[in-house]
C-alpha cells in the first residue's frame, strides 16, 4: 500500500510541476501580448519607420533557403513579432473571414 501511495504522490507531484510550467508559459504569452498592444497603441500615428520602432515590434527574422522546384524562385521568410510568430492571412483568407462575419454576425463578439 505504501508503494502505491508513493507512486501516486510522485505522479501528482509531476502533474503539479507540469501544470505550473504551463501556467508560467501562458502568463508569459499574456505579458508579451500586452507589451505588443501597448507598443502599438503608442505608435498609432507613425510618420517614419525607425530602428527603435522595428526593434520594439520584431523579435527576429528567419530567412530560409530558396526553393526553385516549380521553376520560380521562392524564399520563405518568417517574421517573429514580440508577441510570437503571427500568421498574416492572404487576401483570399481575409475575404472569406469577412464573408463569414457578414453571414453569421451573431457568432462574433466585437469589443471596442
Amino acid at each position: 500500500m505504501l508503494q502505491s501511495y508513493e507512486k501516486e504522490q510522485k505522479a501528482l507531484t509531476q502533474e503539479v510541476s507540469d501544470s505550473q510550467k504551463t501556467l508560467q508559459e501562458a502568463k508569459q504569452k499574456v505579458t508579451d501580448l500586452r507589451l505588443l498592444l501597448r507598443t502599438l497603441r503608442e505608435m498609432t500615428d507613425i510618420a517614419e519607420l525607425t530602428l527603435a520602432l522595428v526593434n520594439s515590434l520584431i523579435e527576429r527574422i528567419e530567412v530560409h533557403n530558396n526553393d526553385k522546384s516549380s521553376g520560380h524562385c521562392y524564399v520563405k521568410v518568417d517574421i517573429y513579432f514580440t508577441a510570437g510568430m503571427i500568421d498574416i492571412p492572404t487576401e483570399q483568407e481575409i475575404l472569406a473571414m469577412m464573408k463569414e462575419i457578414r453571414e453569421n454576425p451573431q457568432n462574433f463578439r466585437f469589443v471596442v
